[in-house]
């Protein structure tokens, strides 16, 4: 036994308070960002070879006719796409939802009086009129605290019907700014890439209660990107 040794110091292992701040590197986050649209890509790619390689075999042993229509290679890439952009899209849905989930605990989320208060449109019940003040009260706190915590900016535009529909606009959404606004591959890595802020803010809505069919599209103005 080593008597004469000292005992190694142990580590401090107190966990980190809730309102301990942590930072992260923005350009880091974007590489990773970058990353995993390319192994979702790969990845959602070669599953769809393995499929059609797998109709392909059991058409060769006869369990199936050849009567179904065959693929192309830039169906193959279309459905293969469309794949990769619905996993990007429930990967950020799952962020999305717990990162609402901890900003609500410290910010809550409550109608105005102004908004509260006011009469229902003529035709239009209390009941989806109060339902419209909610969903308008959580796409606001969306617009506000939750674009401010990931963009470290509010949506610069906020538009509504007044029926559910809402358009949110971000002239200078970070993500989109490496991107050549006037190059073809650009503006489809573009789409690709807005799949995930379409899942952070579904994720977000669902937490507080709403159910969002999320689109998303982008505007090059020749100098930037907008979304």
């Amino acid at each position: 036994m080593n008597k004469g040794l000292p005992k190694p110091a142990r580590p401090n292992a107190e966990p980190l308070s809730v309102g301990t701040p942590t930072n992260v590197s923005e350009a880091a986050f974007e590489f990773l960002l970058t990353e995993i649209l390319h192994w979702v890509e790969v990845e959602c790619r070669s599953q769809q070879e393995k499929i059609t390689a797998q109709k392909e075999k059991e058409e060769e042993v006869g369990i199936e006719k050849r009567s179904h229509h065959q693929p192309s290679k830039e169906e193959m890439a279309i459905l293969a796409a469309e794949r990769a952009a619905a996993k990007i899209e429930r990967l950020g849905f799952d962020v999305g939802y717990r990162l609402c989930e901890r900003l609500a605990q410290s910010k809550a989320l409550a109608p105005s009086s102004a908004a509260s208060q006011s009469a229902p449109p003529p035709k239009v019940t209390p009941e989806v009129h109060a339902l419209s003040v909610m969903q308008l009260e959580a796409v606001k706190f969306l617009c506000k605290e939750f674009w401010t915590e990931v963009f470290r900016k509010q949506i610069d535009k906020l538009q509504t019907n007044h029926r559910g529909v809402f358009v949110l606009k971000d002239h200078e959404l970070k993500w989109l700014r490496r991107l050549p606004s006037d190059n073809e591959i650009a503006r489809v890595a573009a789409i690709k890439l807005l799949a995930f802020p379409c899942g952070l803010i579904r994720g977000a809505l669902s937490n507080l209660g709403i159910a969002a069919v999320v689109s998303c599209d982008f505007l090059a103005d020749g100098k930037n990107m907008a979304a």
